[in-house]
């Protein structure tokens, strides 16, 4: 696409953004290009880059990964535009957001930033997608749940199963409390955390049901004992149980 045209297609999108996302679109350390051809997807991509070379790819990776959060969370159409910004490594990550990460997630302008380069791909994946379409669809619950949830919707961490690497850490002396997972979750290593949680989380619905998550959800640490009838002693150990009847190779982490 010509310069012209897409600074033209900018200034259209933009007159219907507003709060992160326009703040995004006119972030001075980025110029960017424009796909708006699907209805549910707009993706902001860097011409002359890793993803603008194969952006019909990119987008429709991106629409699969839309529909499998919506599969996960259990509704169909989800109904805001979501705009999808798109850099090539952390390091532009915090030019982008101020956060170096793989990927962030602003679900109140329903935007989402991730990385597509030849070394590093976090934009194929259901993590962002799902903070945003769950936030909306489910409401604002506590860290823990959010990212927990999150992760499992990816179907696991790192190319590894949640149960199997959640056994191989405890095998390796590297497992954290349940109860201090929780309630000092943002003070954790994320390597250890996130798997751990996302595993946790995992085990919670498979064993309990979706409308028990929706309560924790809700209702976070407070109401996670109210809504399995359990202590969190009694979880933890049921949640190693488990995992206990998993068997894993090569796990190098």
């Amino acid at each position: 696409m010509r310069p012209i045209a897409i600074a033209i297609l900018c200034w259209v999108v933009a007159s219907n953004l507003y709060g992160q996302s326009k703040n995004l679109l006119f972030n001075k350390n980025f110029e960017w290009g424009v796909d708006s051809s699907s209805k549910a997807l707009i993706i902001y991509y860097q011409p002359e880059r890793w993803a603008s070379t194969r952006i019909d790819h990119v987008r429709d990776r991106i629409l699969n990964h839309i529909n499998s959060v919506e599969a996960f969370v259990q509704i169909s159409n989800y109904q805001p535009v979501i705009h999808y910004f798109i850099v090539d490594s952390r390091e532009e990550m915090k030019k982008l957001t101020g956060w170096e990460s793989n990927g962030r997630a602003f679900y109140k302008t329903n935007t989402v930033c991730a990385i597509a380069s030849d070394k590093l791909q976090s934009t194929f994946s259901n993590h962002e997608i799902f903070h945003v379409v769950a936030m909306n669809s489910w409401g604002v619950p506590e860290r823990w749940i959010n990212e927990g949830m999150a992760v499992y919707a990816d179907g696991g961490w790192n190319g590894y199963d949640l149960y199997q690497l959640t056994k191989y850490l405890k095998e390796n002396g590297r497992m954290i409390n349940l109860e201090k997972l929780i309630r000092k979750f943002k003070r954790q290593d994320s390597t250890l955390s996130y798997p751990l949680i996302a595993s946790f989380v995992k085990f919670v619905g498979e064993k309990y049901g979706r409308e028990v998550i929706l309560k924790i959800w809700k209702n976070g640490f407070s109401g996670l004992t109210k809504a399995t009838g359990k202590s969190i002693s009694e979880l933890e150990k049921e949640w190693l149980s488990r995992i206990q009847l998993e068997n894993y190779k090569e796990i190098k982490y």
